[in-house]
């Protein structure tokens, strides 16, 4: 096969998991849903959209809404494969959200703290990796490649 710079897949369409997220229920301020949808980078296709409200980790700590964009296999699993699978996208997006919230203080009531395991939000990056070595601009910078200047690396999410 010609390389034409793009990746092609197929398989069926996922009825059972489509049957899975139209029941599933996880955490309050938690909702789902399958679009076919442009995830940026090049990257489109059938995707699983876990919706989630919280409080932002970075100050002023205000509600906010995060969409995590999560693409779907291109297999023909079965029902519980398929359970298995979107219970394995909610760890993600909690892992995601510990490692936002993980914070240490450099001393009681100092104001200076350290996000060690800060999520790559930027280009090429997986958010859902723990990391821990990686810089500031690493950890600011959006998946869409823009530094977000407040430190959430949320820009444009």
């Amino acid at each position: 096969m010609k390389d034409s710079g793009t990746m092609h897949q197929e398989a069926p369409y996922p009825v059972a998991l489509a049957y899975l997220v139209e029941r599933l229920s996880y955490r309050d301020g938690w909702a789902f849903k399958l679009v076919e949808t442009d995830r940026g980078q090049g990257s489109a296709g059938l995707t699983l959209v876990i919706t989630v409200t919280t409080v932002n980790s970075y100050p002023p700590h205000q509600r906010m809404r995060v969409a995590h964009y999560m693409q779907v296999p291109p297999a023909s699993y079965n029902h519980r494969s398929w359970q298995w699978w979107l219970f394995q996208q909610c760890l993600l997006v909690e892992q995601h959200e510990a490692m936002e919230f993980f914070t240490i203080h450099d001393s009681p009531g100092s104001e200076h703290v350290v996000k060690p395991y800060a999520p790559l939000h930027g280009p090429g990056n997986d958010p859902y990796m723990i990391t821990e070595v990686a810089t500031g601009l690493d950890r600011r910078t959006s998946f869409r490649g823009v530094v977000d200047d407040d430190g959430t690396g949320r820009s444009g999410t």
